[in-house]
């Protein structure tokens, strides 16, 4: 695999939409890893519009790193946040913590890359090779196999997306959308272009100053519709080349909904070892799009209603599990 760093940039719209597309064909040149100056290299203070679409492409892309030419104090600190005051800081903030929530489904997607050169930023046509619209939308791309993403790329709110055949569900607002044909959205400067297709299973977990401020004790299951999905966690070390003598796990994630309206959620066992790997964790699974349950059954045992919780403004439920031995399988059923 390669590393690719795009250069000395200018901070200008038109090269925010070139390195678009140049990131999603990376793959196709068995480069996985392409970096950018976020906001761009060249030119001081760029409008803070422009700035932020930089940011939340960053926040989509294999690398996130924030540079330019002037970044000495002396300078201004000109892609520093804070240069546009508080909403700079707002919008950095969402986004880096977004970042930072999806590490274990980026960590993810970065093994598959070691496995198959199979990169995490992918064009359409990667995961829908026989679909002629696939090699028409070079602005919009697959972030892992289970995100579709479309930065804005103009001084503009307001953006036409693709959205292959099948039911999608845009990631901010939790509203349902019909595949196959293209939809246009208005989007406010602190949101982009972001939808998850039915069937996803997206592991994440709770916000961290820094990558390894703690061990991975809390995993967030976002389930999206569908009839089934499944994800495969990988984990290792973190820091040593082990997983390469085999010192790693995965936990298989999976859900089928059946057509009684009840559905099944199972969640390992975890097979593999290395060092520091906890024991136990806690499971926090989050439904998209899935009908309001009655009752919720863990291993054959009702839970409280005070387990689980259900939020009608985007139809989505929230189901706390307590601590479990990776080890043990955990079977969770709804029952409507």
């Amino acid at each position: 695999m390669n590393f690719a760093f795009t250069g000395d940039t200018h901070s200008e719209w038109a090269v925010l939409k070139y390195e678009i597309p140049f990131t999603a064909r990376g793959g196709n040149t068995l480069t996985p890893y392409i970096t950018h100056d976020i906001g761009g290299f060249l030119g001081k203070k760029i409008p803070f519009d422009l700035y932020a679409r930089w940011v939340e492409f960053g926040t989509f892309s294999p690398v996130l790193r924030l540079h330019s030419a002037f970044e000495n104090p002396a300078d201004g600190n000109l892609r520093m946040p804070w240069t546009y005051g508080q909403k700079g800081i707002d919008v950095v903030k969402k986004f880096f913590r977004l970042r930072y929530s999806m590490l274990p489904y980026i960590y993810t997607y970065s093994r598959a890359a070691y496995n198959s050169a199979l990169p995490l930023v992918r064009p359409l046509y990667l995961e829908y090779p026989s679909l002629d619209e696939a090699y028409s939308y070079p602005g919009e791309y697959f972030f892992g196999s289970e995100i579709l993403v479309n930065p804005v790329t103009k001084n503009d709110d307001e953006k036409d997306i693709y959205l292959p055949p099948g039911k999608w569900y845009d990631y901010f607002s939790g509203e349902k959308f019909e595949g196959g044909k293209v939809i246009h959205r208005k989007y406010s400067i602190d949101k982009i272009l972001l939808f998850v297709k039915a069937g996803s299973v997206i592991p994440t977990e709770p916000f961290r100053e820094y990558s390894d401020e703690r061990p991975l004790d809390t995993l967030i299951i976002s389930i999206y519709g569908g009839e089934i999905g499944h994800f495969n966690l990988y984990e290792d070390d973190g820091i040593t080349m082990d997983y390469q003598q085999g010192k790693f796990s995965l936990t298989p994630i999976s859900f089928i909904n059946y057509p009684n309206g009840n559905t099944k959620i199972k969640i390992g066992p975890t097979k593999g070892e290395f060092n520091g790997q906890l024991n136990n964790r806690v499971y926090d699974i989050l439904l998209h799009a899935f009908h309001q349950p009655k009752s919720v059954w863990l291993n054959g045992i009702e839970l409280s209603r005070n387990s689980w919780a259900r939020d009608s403004s985007n139809s989505s439920s929230r189901i706390y599990l307590p601590s479990e031995s990776i080890r043990k399988g955990i079977i969770v059923r709804l029952k409507k």
